[in-house]
């Protein structure tokens, strides 16, 4: 019984510990959750350790001295530390939300670090408010919780005329046209612009009228003399003018003479500013709305009712107990449309539809720390992916791969066939949706007539799908270039120099079971001096170039590299290399990988070309104490297509947080 009641204590103490986990205020339309777990990066290291570290004492001075406190360890903030954090962004046709949850384990610590909180907090209970200094942002707290959130409008919403003109929002434009500015009674827009009603309401701004007083001519008593002085001369009775339309020419002569009298720099400088003080007005009444909305969706998650994230399996699937950061966000689609709005149509027409939700996460041990990415696939494009993945590298690469000198390599392996054989189906789902419905047809017809021109099986045996790509070292060599002198009469002269560079010494290879096409290329290159011969090895024969390339084809393998001894090495099977099991495994095992090898690295990069000798002995120095970095690609799992990136701890560390702490601290001395 003793023992019932015990586990029935301990799964209430669970339950209860996950309701207080701030997730459960996340809404479920949440466009992008992180997640920073608290719990986790402190077992990795103490609060002790961190306030004592470089990193730690940097952030607690430049609190210190920011807010004229003394803050000795981060404890002193308020916040829960043993807890998780997060981040989550909402998106709307009108605005979008940053927001932050962020747990408290002392209010009155975390109110410490407020300035003149007594004139700045309103309080409402046990929940009090801040409004940020420019309203463009509120903090809501209580004992145990702290949330923050500030939002943008989106201008997209506001080009819109009937959205426009329900929030009382104009569109200020101005329009510098000399030809309008000349008359002060003009309106300071293009006279060729014409507002539609799917256009924005413009408000034009009128340039402000000159104030002239306009004297009528009359002569001065010198020049009445003399005339009187004069002979009367017969003139030709002329008809008599109206009055009115006398004082109407005086007017205008008068207007006339004004709108010349004021420069035309000064007209449109008074035209932009009152441009400027109407385009202030729109961008406060903005400013207003987007408080407004704010502040209702700041009620709403720290005191409202609703569906939360925990409901979404996409992303409660991709959460990892032992991670210390988490990133998720909804869909690729989402992702498109967010960073395009300005393709309009083409931003949401779909093109990234069957790519699902995203997701990355962070782990660190005692070994290494790694970064774990997912994507979500529509079942259609996961059976084409799996189609096209299910290739190995060409074994016989590992034999040319030497672990003890190679800085780093990447390769991939694919199936062309199978590539070529899906590619109508892809690029049908990509592009079907841009071209819509009515193009089906079409678009099928595209599809059928691609598949037809291409010969899935022929180009599958030129290029099979795999490639290895290896940097075996630098190499400073002296190279040739051409550039340009003058004579004294600035007649121009070719010149050719001479210059020290630091080169890659690399190799590229991939297979081909068919290489007559590439036989026939060659072939062709010698006939027309592209490229020389020396038996079975080919140079690619190019002046300009800073290095030369040479191409051999040796068992089914076409290889490419800069190094003529390497190449010769191959040729008369004479390679010496010795790969790890680490790096067998990696390239044996995975559709795509990618190693760094930095310790490969140290010495080999002159130290003219990265500022000298200090700054080359610290870069050495960093490269010493890292470890190799990884990237792979995993099996696609049922829908999930996912690669890891990975970094190795070198003797001597603790655990991959320590670790990337010191990292820090080294480079910033």
């Amino acid at each position: 019984m003793k023992k019932i009641l015990f586990s029935f204590s301990l799964l209430l103490l669970f339950n209860l510990a996950k309701a207080q986990d701030l997730v459960k205020k996340i809404p479920a339309n949440a466009f992008t959750v992180a997640t920073i777990k608290g719990d986790n990066i402190f077992k990795l290291m103490f609060v002790k350790d961190f306030n004592e570290s470089f990193v730690g004492k940097k952030l607690l001075e430049g609190t210190s001295k920011s807010l004229d406190k003394n803050f000795t360890t981060i404890e002193d903030f308020g916040i829960n530390l043993d807890k998780n954090m997060y981040y989550f962004n909402q998106l709307t046709d009108s605005i979008n939300y940053n927001c932050f949850l962020i747990p408290l384990k002392d209010a009155t610590k975390f109110e410490s670090l407020i300035n003149n909180k007594d004139n700045r907090i309103k309080a409402t209970g046990d929940t009090k408010t801040m409004v940020l200094p420019d309203s463009t942002g509120i903090l809501k707290w209580n004992n145990n919780m702290l949330y923050f959130v500030n939002g943008s409008i989106k201008s997209t919403f506001f080009a819109d005329s009937a959205k426009s003109a329900r929030y009382g929002i104009k569109d200020i434009r101005f329009q510098n046209d000399e030809a309008t500015l000349v008359d002060s009674a003009a309106v300071a827009v293009d006279s060729a612009y014409v507002t539609t009603a799917d256009e924005p309401m413009v408000e034009t701004t009128a340039a402000p009228p000159v104030k002239v007083k306009a004297k009528p001519k009359t002569a001065t008593k010198k020049a009445a003399k003399k005339a009187n002085g004069k002979k009367k001369t017969v003139k030709k009775k002329t008809a008599a003018k109206p009055k009115q339309e006398v004082e109407e020419e005086v007017m205008a002569d008068a207007a006339m003479e004004a709108a010349e009298a004021v420069p035309a720099a000064e007209r449109v400088n008074a035209d932009y500013d009152l441009y400027q003080q109407e385009r202030a007005e729109q961008d406060a009444r903005k400013k207003r709305l987007a408080f407004t909305w704010i502040t209702a969706q700041a009620e709403q998650i720290f005191n409202g009712s609703y569906q939360s994230i925990e409901s979404n399996k996409s992303y409660t699937g991709s959460l990892d107990s032992k991670a210390i950061a988490e990133l998720w966000v909804s869909s690729l689609q989402d992702v498109y449309n967010a960073v395009a709005p300005e393709f309009g149509t083409y931003g949401k027409s779909g093109m990234m539809k069957g790519y699902g939700s995203l997701n990355a996460k962070l782990f660190m041990d005692n070994k290494s720390f790694r970064i774990s990415t997912g994507l979500e696939l529509a079942q259609e494009q996961a059976d084409s992916y799996k189609k096209i993945m299910n290739k190995k590298l060409n074994k016989n690469f590992l034999k040319y791969v030497n672990s003890d000198k190679a800085i780093g390599f990447m390769s991939y392996a694919i199936d062309t066939k199978a590539y070529l054989e899906e590619l109508p189906t892809l690029m049908k789902q990509t592009y079907g949706s841009l071209v819509g419905a009515r193009m089906d047809a079409e678009m099928d017809l595209g599809a059928d007539l691609l598949s037809l021109l291409l010969d899935e099986e022929a180009v599958s045996k030129v290029i099979k799908g795999d490639a290895l790509f290896i940097i075996n070292g630098l190499n400073s060599k002296e190279v040739t270039y051409t550039t340009y002198d003058y004579d004294d009469d600035y007649n121009q002269k070719e010149v050719v120099k001479t210059k020290k560079e630091t080169l890659p010494d690399f190799l590229f290879m991939f297979s081909s079971d068919d290489t007559r096409l590439i036989n026939k290329l060659i072939k062709y290159g010698v006939n027309k001096n592209f490229v020389s011969a020396e038996g079975n090895i080919y140079k690619i024969v190019e002046k300009k170039s800073p290095i030369d390339i040479y191409f051999l084809i040796k068992d089914g393998i076409v290889f490419f590299g800069n190094s003529l001894t390497e190449i010769q090495a191959i040729n008369s099977n004479r390679v010496n290399s010795q790969i790890s099991k680490t790096h067998k495994n990696l390239l044996s095992k995975n559709n795509f990988s990618f190693l760094f090898n930095a310790k490969n690295l140290v010495g080999k990069v002159p130290a003219s070309e990265i500022g000298g000798e200090e700054t080359a002995k610290k870069f050495n120095s960093t490269l010493e104490k890292m470890g190799n970095v990884y990237m792979k690609s995993n099996p696609i799992k049922g829908r999930l297509v996912s690669a890891d990136i990975s970094a190795e701890i070198p003797n001597g560390h603790e655990n991959a947080l320590k670790y990337l702490f010191s990292l820090i601290e080294n480079a910033a001395k």
